[in-house]
């Protein structure tokens, strides 16, 4: 038992997981729940994230405080002002950009630097929390798990979005999003053996996405259609014995998948709903949204089943 242990990264069988799914720009909405999370005063044992929610999971991992999670709602909010961007990709319009040769329509250099502008830790190690992320496994097409060892590429990984980002290299093995093979990662948590396990997941679950009117809307309707049948059937197979609780977004967000314009409304609705979710009381004033100084102590995919490999 002490060597199974050992291999997960920690000493002990996790009693509560935080699950961060994937969702590109919509991780607003988890900064919003983060905020509720800390306010009501639960911890994880441990943080599993894919693609946005790895970057998210690492960033409150790295700092597990209100003061933490102020920050990282700055530097989202610095996404939205236009300060930092992410998908730098000139002046060639996406339909070009669609066509012209290359692997992705941005390169990764910008989202590396606001990865690690937003992080005080370099290596897994170095987080207040144990951690893993999840990567796509190019030519075994396996689910892999990132929880040792420098903490930046395996970030890029996770979140190598395909056609947005280009697939990332580590120790001779390529990978893209972790969202290809397990989007939200609810199975990582009950097989490491969490007993409660808070989703903060930000994909359209309970609706289906509009008809598709272009061929990349159908592509992202494929998509979703995966995404969602690997979740249903996880949530289908927890055990009694877990307890499983949904953070909600407070509504549905349409935006497109580069627009950061909403960032502030949407970790406001996501705020207030959870707020309301954990049993918070009223709402404080000022608007939850508005963002307090860091340093205040806050008083006031269907087919076969992956393979999967820990790292």
């Amino acid at each position: 038992m002490s060597r199974v242990r050992n291999l997960l990264g920690f000493g002990a069988r996790p009693r509560t997981a935080f699950v961060f799914g994937g969702g590109g720009n919509l991780g607003a909405f988890q900064v919003g729940m983060l905020k509720a999370l800390v306010k009501a005063g639960i911890q994880p044992d441990i943080v599993l994230g894919c693609s946005v929610g790895a970057i998210n999971g690492a960033a409150y991992a790295s700092d597990p405080t209100p003061r933490g999670v102020r920050l990282m709602e700055q530097l989202w909010r610095r996404l939205e002002a236009g300060e930092i961007d992410v998908m730098r990709g000139g002046f060639l319009p996406h339909t070009v950009n669609l066509v012209r040769k290359g692997p992705a329509l941005h390169g990764n250099s910008d989202l590396q630097e606001m990865i690690e502008e937003g992080l005080g830790a370099r290596t897994f190690g170095q987080l207040k929390i144990p951690f893993q992320c999840v990567a796509a496994e190019v030519e075994q097409a396996g689910e892999v798990w990132f929880q040792h060892g420098p903490l930046i590429p395996a970030l890029l990984a996770s979140s190598a979005l395909p056609v947005v980002y280009p697939h990332v290299e580590i120790e001779g093995q390529r990978f893209v999003d972790g969202g290809v093979v397990n989007d939200v990662p609810l199975s990582r948590a009950v097989a490491l053996g969490a007993r409660r396990i808070f989703v903060l997941h930000v994909g359209t679950y309970d609706r289906p996405p509009t008809n598709p009117r272009r061929p990349i809307d159908a592509a992202i309707q494929a998509s979703w259609i995966a995404r969602r049948n690997r979740f249903a059937r996880d949530l289908e197979s927890v055990p009694d014995k877990v307890a499983v609780e949904l953070l909600p977004t407070g509504g549905y967000a349409d935006v497109a998948f580069n627009d950061f314009g909403s960032t502030s409304e949407l970790i406001d609705q996501a705020y207030r709903a959870c707020h309301a979710h954990l049993g918070l009381g009223d709402l404080p004033d000022p608007s939850p949204h508005v963002v307090a100084d860091p340093d205040d102590d806050g008083s006031g995919a269907p087919g076969p089943e992956p393979t999967t490999t820990d790292r």
